[in-house]
């Protein structure tokens, strides 16, 4: 089976060590089945557990199939470290939200994650001063000024569907999506807001490349001899 080892922080094969199935019997009136698996990593060997569990109320409607919840321990979202220098370029307020949105993902609590994802984005919207009836018409606005490019902003949209999931429908995320959306959200972060500073700070070279450019010969037409 492939899911996300808590050392190599990706999906990997995993294979079962050892396994408990519990559940009804052929003779009750109500179906469920529990199964716990002691799962070890191919490719580094760690050692974690999973469940894996349906009952009769949890089906598919489009399959009339049972549809299975699983539970990986420890969360596979725990250990989620801040990127470097978010603390001294970040606006304080996309600071705390990042913070807050890391702390939920840390603690394993889905719905908050997705819910604090979409506020991250509202922040980063605000910031930038992107102006919009709503969500989706500010990530657009965002794209148009030239702070997203389009493929960037198509990332953001997917936030906003994950984020909205969370806040109206009350439904948690799987980790891997979560995980996904982290990494999407903390390129933004990092290309808005950290990368301009740091390339700021990086001396060498420019004044050579200024040195040259006021070397280059005048475009003036001034004393351009007439043909």
């Amino acid at each position: 089976m492939k899911v996300i080892c808590p050392h190599c922080k990706h999906e990997t094969n995993h294979k079962v060590v050892a396994e408990f199935k519990h559940g009804s019997g052929s003779d009750d009136e109500y179906n469920w089945s529990v199964q716990y698996e002691t799962i070890q990593c191919v490719g580094c060997d760690t050692v974690s557990f999973r469940i894996e569990s349906w009952c009769e109320d949890d089906f598919d409607p489009y399959t009339g199939k049972p549809e299975t919840t699983e539970k990986l321990l420890p969360p596979r979202t725990t250990g989620r470290d801040p990127i470097p220098d978010h603390d001294e370029f970040l606006p304080p307020k996309i600071k705390r939200i990042y913070g807050e949105v890391l702390q939920a993902l840390n603690n394993g609590l889905p719905v908050l994650t997705g819910i604090g994802l979409r506020a991250l984005i509202e922040a980063m919207c605000t910031d930038r001063k992107a102006k919009g009836k709503d969500l989706q018409a500010k990530i657009n606005a965002m794209a148009s000024m030239g702070v997203l490019a389009k493929a960037q902003s198509d990332l953001l949209h997917t936030h906003r569907f994950l984020g909205n999931v969370a806040a109206h429908e009350i439904e948690a995320a799987h980790p891997r999506e979560l995980i996904a959306a982290i990494d999407i959200a903390e390129t933004m972060i990092k290309t808005n807001y950290i990368l301009p500073h740091l390339s700021n700070s990086i001396k060498t070279g420019k004044k050579q490349a200024a040195n040259s450019a006021a070397k280059l010969p005048s475009l003036s037409t001034k004393n351009t001899p007439h043909t």
